[in-house]
């Protein structure tokens, strides 16, 4: 009899992880017979419904955060350095945070002198609006400042996002 498989993928920052669920079969084996599956983490054979992440097999039970232990078979998880973590840990240890807000950044993003934003929160200095895609923005030594606002200030700005000129 084979193990029934249930394939699903998890997907956390354009990596995608494959894993299935698979049921084993609680026999008793012969030195001839392969040996039982082993779980990743604990090493000890896996009976019943087995978690495989990739090339690694784990008990349900053993597929947890390396960090805060949490259950990662329910949720999505990310991998680095060869360790499982849930998001939240991720993010802590890994996560690049928002110059503006200091929230965690994720999905689009704007970079500008080194320093990264949420697109909503990279904003004029002066009128506070957020500076629109393709727009102009000029950084003055001090400020980010947009098309309008720069309009009063003294000349010789320095075009940061290499947006064209009007």
């Amino acid at each position: 009899m084979q193990p029934r498989n249930r394939n699903v993928s998890r997907s956390r920052k354009n990596r995608t992880i494959p894993y299935s669920m698979a049921h084993t079969q609680d026999t008793h084996h012969h030195s001839t017979e392969k040996p039982l599956i082993q779980c990743y983490k604990c090493g000890e054979p896996c009976k019943g419904e087995v978690l495989r992440v990739q090339n690694k097999h784990f008990h349900l039970k053993c597929f947890t955060c390396k960090v805060c232990g949490c259950d990662l078979a329910q949720g999505g998880f990310f991998m680095k350095n060869g360790e499982y973590l849930c998001m939240l840990d991720y993010q802590r240890m890994h996560g690049t945070r928002c110059n503006g807000c200091g929230d965690f950044v994720e999905g689009e993003v704007v970079t500008a002198l080194g320093k990264t934003y949420h697109p909503a929160c990279f904003v004029c200095t002066i009128c506070k609006r957020p500076f629109p895609a393709g727009d102009r923005v000029t950084f003055n030594g001090k400020d980010c400042l947009c098309q309008y606002c720069i309009e009063p200030m003294s000349p010789g700005p320095k075009d940061i996002l290499g947006s064209s000129s009007k």
